[in-house]
């Protein structure tokens, strides 16, 4: 009975010694994933010149990552196109005209996006600029001979602007419909309602990237693509990453806008920016030990909410996956679980902890965290090996004891 249990444990302890399993992926993620950061770092050798990563991601742009001179005169030109919007359902218009207290007052463009003024037949509003409606209002009053048009003086303008749903779609953590400049009315004061104008910051296109929880590391940012009522427009949103003045107009109900993607990892865009996350939520486990539990590994909300741009490894720091007892606890492994959002896969890789504490090209291997990623660490060979032993000695004990007593009794 002792020789087989004997042997069942030397079996077990044999499999304890064997080496960490590298997960598989269905891309090679030396070529083909997401970032060149996620490459194999098992057999690799260590090269003095270090940002390998980032090199290997530049070579699949062809290019710089970020350009300084951004192409102003097409950013510029896009933005005096499309500098004052068309109006959308909900807004409010002021209607000032002199001797003509029964027409002075505020009117909203109808969900229909008709603009209705008493003993004028309604008018198409939304879709035309306030400039464009103030005109034929005009042109109405003197064609329904309310007013002669010599003497006919009036004034259209803004009140308030009302929230507006657009599409993003592309290269952005979350496409799909948004609602932008949706304001509480409580929080509208009423001396803002009877002001003369009114700006939306919320209705504009960097407010859209920013609610599509932003741009991805492999968005065009400088071909962003604003298409109304059939029309194409190109901006070039670089501006927000290299400090240079940028075109960002203001948006309408329906319009659609699209970010391309290039194919390519970009590292000057994994950062805060007004059309970038300010931070990223994680997903971490540190359930072995030396902690039994995520709360003892001091994992919390706040160890998980990281700024855009953290790496792996200081992920790992949060997690409390790095350091310990060096004799027993320096030889783990971790894994991080992320998805390629070009072809929707998930992507996992392994890395040595202590390897990549130690290596100089650390960042070759070191990715940057995104937005939804996961990090679990596990044991080293020592730990699992004192566990494995531990487990045992509780089924083996008890078995030796009695075979003692068994023997005594005899």
């Amino acid at each position: 009975m002792r020789c087989g249990l004997v042997s069942i444990l030397a079996l077990a302890l044999a499999s304890c010694a064997t080496a960490f399993e590298e997960p598989r992926n269905t891309a090679d993620m030396t070529y083909e994933g997401y970032t060149s950061a996620r490459r194999p770092m098992s057999g690799m050798r260590e090269v003095p010149l270090s940002g390998q990563g980032r090199y290997g991601d530049l070579a699949r742009c062809a290019d710089a990552d970020l350009p300084m001179s951004a192409p102003e005169s097409v950013a510029f030109a896009a933005s005096a196109a499309m500098q004052t919007p068309p109006l959308s359902p909900g807004d409010m218009l002021r209607l000032t005209v002199p001797a003509g207290e029964a027409f002075e007052g505020n009117y909203v463009v109808a969900p229909n996006g008709t603009l209705t003024i008493p003993h004028l037949r309604p008018i198409r509003a939304a879709g035309f600029r306030v400039e464009v409606v103030e005109a034929l209002v005009a042109r109405m009053f003197v064609e329904e001979g309310i007013y002669r048009a010599g003497f006919l003086q009036l004034d259209l303008d803004v009140a308030q602007w009302a929230p507006v749903q657009v599409h993003v779609s592309g290269a952005v953590f979350q496409p799909g419909d948004l609602m932008l400049n949706d304001r509480n009315p409580e929080l509208v004061q009423g001396s803002r309602v009877e002001a003369q104008g009114d700006i939306a910051s919320g209705r504009t296109l960097v407010s859209a990237l920013s609610s599509a929880a932003g741009l991805r590391p492999d968005a065009d940012v400088r071909h962003v693509v604003l298409v109304r009522d059939g029309q194409r427009q190109i901006f070039d949103m670089s501006g927000a990453f290299t400090g240079q003045r940028m075109a960002d107009p203001m948006l309408a109900t329906g319009d659609q806008i699209h970010i391309p993607s290039r194919g390519c990892f970009q590292e000057a865009l994994a950062r805060p920016s007004r059309i970038t996350v300010p931070g990223i939520r994680v997903f971490m486990s540190n359930l072995t030990t030396p902690a039994s539990s995520n709360s003892q590994s001091a994992i919390n909300s706040q160890s998980t909410s990281l700024p855009y741009g953290t790496r792996f490894l200081q992920g790992l720091v949060a997690a409390n996956c790095v350091g310990g007892t060096q004799a027993t606890n320096a030889d783990r492994w971790a894994v991080l679980i992320s998805r390629n959002p070009i072809t929707g896969e998930s992507e996992v890789i392994a890395r040595s902890i202590e390897g990549l504490v130690r290596r100089a090209d650390r960042d070759t291997f070191n990715p940057i965290l995104l937005p939804g990623d996961g990090i679990a660490c596990y044991d080293s060979h020592v730990t699992n090996l004192r566990d494995v032993i531990s487990a045992f000695s509780g089924v083996l004990t008890p078995a030796i004891n009695l075979t003692i007593l068994s023997g005594a009794a005899r």
